[in-house]
């Protein structure tokens, strides 16, 4: 493009350059016609005029000399006529130059000078004509005389105009020679100048052209260079595009797909929820499967997903059923089949489920058995799997194989019941609103012992105190129990720390084999001053399984001073090995033996046999649920070292009994 730009303003100069002379010609044979015009239509005349001027003079001259020797009326008549011709003669060459575009002040002055010169003449042929009337020889001689100069004077005006005339004539003809002198140097000089400059546009011309060819050669290689470039490009984006395809395959796997089994996992499932119409759909669940992965390790654990992700698959026909892996241990059937009966469903599943429970795993050298519950629903359409979750949840909790979500809304309602509870326990994390109430233990066979207290959690939410017994298992199924458990553990150390009363904090399995409670228990106890008050209740004594853990944990609690408690001892014969087997300093009584032995003997020998075999043990006993004086008068005399219940105290904030 800049070559072009260039290309044309040197050829516009040298066309500009090309037309000066062109122009310069025009304007010079212009000025010639107008200088020929001018001699042939203006100086010709002035000299065809100048002429008859002096012939007419001359004409006069002789006139006036014939009408002297004749002296006749005819002569005399024909001097008044040829001096008529002389006066218009001399109007005309007036009139002329008055007319013509050509000025010349001598000219000008010449005919000035003749038409005053007309004035004399006419008043000597005046005198002239009276002297030939009068016959007066010396009138005559003296008016001839006058004549005769002024005749002189005359001839002089007449030939110094054709001189004059003459030479303007031969002047203008110079100028014209100078013009046309100039105008061929003009000419000369531009067409010279255009040609220079062509010369220049050529030579530009050729050296663009030059250049034009290497960027032409240029852009021929920059052309081949992008083609090639622009194949190695779309061979990139084929590959990139198929890479791009394999990663999103891959990013839709690991979405869609769960990664143990290789089946549909959740996501899947809630988009095929909003895109099909499913009938019935079951949510299967291994038992106790997280106690598996426990005992057997991860490794293992995915080993029995992927064989029961099989077993599922195998007993599931492909045709209008789907199969999916929503979780770790969880598998959801969905089916679209308009012949199968909800009753036909219902028998698959039962009959899934027992076949599973008889199925031998067996990986390596290792043979294992596993149990699943189901929940079943049939309506709710994008609710469908909330229902079958309900269902599900609800059958483990009533300890039932297979559960089914009925449209009482009765499960429904639970649901709500357990969402609110965990949104009231979040709202209470944040808010600090989970505080400890305290119910006291007080002593019986020996007054001068402290009173002891029971820390017991609860939240205050919108002006209501919760007690635990609404929120501990939801707490437990989603992972808030660890957090709860440290946050009375807060409570209780402060408020020892601040009253110096000896308090029990109760501690779960779970809290024992949570490395994170433990962590944050043993953190606390370092720089407590005050562990000689503190005593540890082991809650939940039935679903010990590994005594190594709970001995252990016993050994750590009493190295910095505290206590241990047994609680709930006589619910099962499993109190008793534990008692045996652990460092304990108190056995609490359970309430199923205490709350009726005022009247039930069988009670009463029950505790005597604990309070005896504790006092062997160096063991003291704590009677729970004394509800009565009746039942505080038989477990005194049964010699029970400290009694609780709400005939002793009901679980309040502490300031209520220190103050």
């Amino acid at each position: 493009m800049k070559f072009k730009r260039k290309l044309y303003f040197y050829l516009s100069i040298g066309m500009a350059f090309m037309l000066i002379p062109l122009y310069l010609s025009i304007q010079s044979m212009k000025s010639t016609t107008e200088m020929i015009d001018f001699i042939v239509n203006e100086q010709i005349r002035l000299s065809e005029l100048s002429y008859k001027l002096d012939n007419d003079i001359k004409i006069n001259n002789s006139d006036v000399l014939t009408a002297i020797i004749l002296n006749n009326k005819s002569t005399r008549i024909n001097v008044q006529e040829s001096f008529k011709n002389v006066k218009d003669d001399i109007n005309q060459v007036d009139e002329f130059l008055k007319e013509i575009d050509f000025k010349h002040d001598k000219l000008v002055e010449k005919v000035d000078v003749i038409r005053r010169r007309v004035v004399g003449y006419e008043a000597v042929n005046q005198s002239i004509n009276e002297a030939l009337k009068s016959q007066n020889t010396e009138d005559i001689e003296d008016a001839l005389l006058g004549f005769s100069k002024i005749n002189k004077k005359f001839s002089e005006d007449t030939n110094g105009l054709l001189e004059l005339v003459k030479s303007e004539l031969e002047k203008d003809i110079y100028n014209l020679k100078i013009t046309n002198s100039d105008m061929k140097l003009r000419i000369f000089l531009s067409f010279s100048g255009s040609f220079l400059i062509i010369i220049f546009s050529i030579y530009k011309l050729i050296s663009l052209n030059t250049k034009v060819k290497i960027q032409l050669k240029r852009a021929e290689d920059a052309e081949k260079e992008q083609r090639y470039l622009k194949g190695e490009l779309a061979k990139y984006n084929d590959d990139l595009e198929k890479e791009i395809e394999k990663k999103t395959e891959e990013l839709h796997s690991k979405i869609y797909t769960n990664y143990i089994s290789g089946l549909p996992n959740r996501n899947q499932l809630l988009l095929d929820m909003q895109e099909q119409n499913f009938l019935y759909m079951a949510i299967l669940d291994i038992d106790k499967f997280q106690q598996f992965n426990d005992i057997y390790g991860e490794e293992l654990g995915n080993t029995a997903i992927r064989m029961s992700a099989d077993f599922i698959s195998r007993s599931v026909p492909a045709e209008n059923n789907m199969l999916y892996h929503i979780t770790g241990d969880e598998f959801v059937i969905a089916t679209q089949n308009k012949k199968l009966s909800k009753t036909d469903f219902i028998t698959k599943i039962e009959e899934l489920l027992e076949e599973y429970k008889h199925n031998e795993f067996r990986y390596e050298d290792k043979t294992f058995n596993l149990i699943m519950s189901a929940g079943l629903s049939f309506s709710g359409a994008s609710k469908m799997l909330a229902y079958a979750d309900m269902a599900l949840k609800n059958a483990k909790k009533k300890n039932i194989s297979l559960g089914i979500f009925e449209d009482d809304k009765k499960i429904e309602e639970e649901h709500i019941k357990i969402i609110e509870c965990y949104n009231t326990l979040l709202r209470s994390f944040e808010n600090n609103t989970i505080v400890s109430y305290f119910q006291p233990i007080l002593p019986l066979s020996d007054k001068s012992k402290p009173r002891k207290y029971e820390s017991l959690v609860r939240i205050i939410d919108d002006g209501k105190v919760i007690p635990p017994i609404t929120f501990i298992d939801v707490a437990k199924k989603h992972r808030l129990y660890q957090k709860l458990t440290q946050v009375v553990i807060e409570n209780t150390l402060s408020v020892i720390e601040r009253y110096k009363v000896p308090c029990s904090i109760n501690i779960s399995v779970d809290d024992i084999i949570s490395k994170s409670t433990l962590e944050f228990l043993y953190k606390k106890l370092d720089s407590f001053e005050y562990s000689n008050l503190i005593t540890i209740e082991l809650l939940e004594t039935e679903d010990f399984q590994d005594y190594e853990d709970v001995l252990e944990f016993c050994k750590n609690i009493r190295s910095y001073g505290a206590k241990i408690a047994l609680d709930d001892f006589g619910s099962g014969y499993s109190n008793f090995s534990h008692a045996l087997n652990l460092p304990i300093d108190y056995i609490k009584i359970d309430a199923s033996i205490i709350s009726n032995i005022d009247r039930d003997k069988n009670s009463q020998v029950m505790v005597e046999t604990i309070v005896d075999l504790a006092r062997k043990m160096n063991v003291e006993t704590i009677a729970e649920f004394v509800s009565s004086v009746e039942i505080l008068e038989t477990v005194t005399s049964l010699g029970v070292d400290y009694a609780q219940g709400f005939y002793i105290g009901k679980p309040e904030p502490i300031t209520y009994y220190i103050k």
